[in-house]
């Protein structure tokens, strides 16, 4: 995400709207390109802002441990990340121990939605300028030709974003939802119950394959990891390029 964004103003946040005629306004708070949530924050958005933070730079940390925390510590990567593989591999060796099961994918599908909150209070707050600035000004093709089928059928599309390996990304998703004022308990209910049959279902493959799914389980571990990478790389040479060319 960079400041290169376009959106209008906040009219979620608690900072709201800022005269100029009555008060002035520093150049750096006037920005156009910011969004009001950057410009003029408030409480609620100091406390979101600071939240996303948190995230990106737990998220980011564990990308260079994923592999050796996966093999070598899999129940407490399952604990940090609620990755689907490690419950996987988890199953494939545990004996048959029907609480620690259940437990393994109750906290599995805990930890996996346990960030989306921060994003549905986000869209909540923030409004369709949160998508403007998380997007920064390059809307996903995918977004563009079904906005108006996502805004009406959000829960079909949360389905189909915890399907295995989907594309979709939930925490979007979610933000659409606080956007849309829907039901807070509903979509955490509807997104927990998602997440714990999505863990189901890799511990039954973990179960019915056992340890023959290691292999299997290290080479989609690898192709994740190259795939997050690359992205990343896109990301930063897209704000690169963007930074660039404005100046």
């Amino acid at each position: 995400m960079t400041s290169e964004k376009i959106s209008e103003p906040n009219e979620h946040s608690d900072a709201g709207h800022i005269d100029s005629s009555s008060e002035p306004v520093s150049p750096a708070n006037s920005d156009p390109a910011l969004p009001s949530f950057l410009t003029h924050p408030g409480k609620v958005d100091r406390w979101l802002l600071t939240a996303l933070g948190l995230i990106t730079v737990y998220s980011l940390a564990l990308i260079p441990l994923r592999a050796y925390l996966l093999l070598n510590h899999t129940f407490l990567y399952t604990l940090l990340t609620g990755s689907s593989l490690s419950v996987l591999s988890i199953a494939a060796r545990t004996p048959y121990q029907p609480l620690l099961w259940a437990g393994l994918v109750t906290v599995a599908a805990l930890s996996a939605v346990k960030f989306l909150v921060v994003y549905f209070f986000m869209g909540k707050y923030w409004g369709q300028a949160f998508l403007d600035w998380i997007f920064s000004s390059h809307t996903p093709l995918w977004y563009r030709k079904l906005e108006g089928f996502v805004q009406r059928h959000i829960y079909f599309c949360l389905f189909l974003a915890f399907l295995p390996f989907s594309p979709i990304p939930a925490t979007i998703l979610v933000a659409i939802a606080g956007i849309r004022r829907l039901k807070g308990w509903a979509i955490a209910g509807y997104v927990f119950l998602l997440a714990l049959l999505l863990k189901c279902l890799y511990f039954y493959l973990g179960v019915t394959f056992g340890e023959e799914i290691k292999p299997v389980l290290m080479t989609i571990d690898r192709y994740m990891m190259q795939a997050t990478l690359a992205l990343m790389a896109y990301m930063f040479l897209v704000i690169w390029f963007k930074n660039r060319k404005k100046s």
